[in-house]
């Protein structure tokens, strides 16, 4: 999920939430269930979540002074870039999103993407 983990990252190009900030909301999955034991149905609405907050798949989002976030092309992508070993739950990642704007695209809320807990 280039928006799940590498936008976490890019935004992280992924998850950055809106051009004024992501403001609240969850993904509609369990909150305490670990991002790397998702279902591919759960995955996908995941991405769908995310990537809503983009403008939606394929969208561009010119945040200003050079920043531009991505949303994934497709669902697909979205869901094949899913981490495979990440301790991070939905819960975690959801606070991710919703902390992310274009002014502070890494809040403290993405610490786990950088702690080691997500590959």
């Amino acid at each position: 999920m280039k928006g799940l983990i590498v936008v976490m990252l890019g935004v992280l190009a992924i998850g950055c939430g809106g051009s004024s900030g992501g403001g609240g909301g969850s993904s509609g999955v369990s909150s305490g269930k670990r991002l790397d034991s998702l279902t591919a149905a759960e995955k996908a609405t995941i991405c769908d979540w995310i990537n809503g907050k983009l403008g939606g798949y394929g969208a561009t989002m010119d945040c200003g002074n050079g920043v531009t976030l991505e949303a994934d092309a497709s669902q697909a992508d979205c869901v094949a870039a899913a981490p495979t070993s990440c301790s991070a739950t939905v819960a975690q990642a959801e606070a991710c999103y919703n902390a992310s704007s274009c002014s502070n695209p890494f809040p403290s809320q993405c610490g786990f993407l950088l702690d080691g807990s997500c590959q």
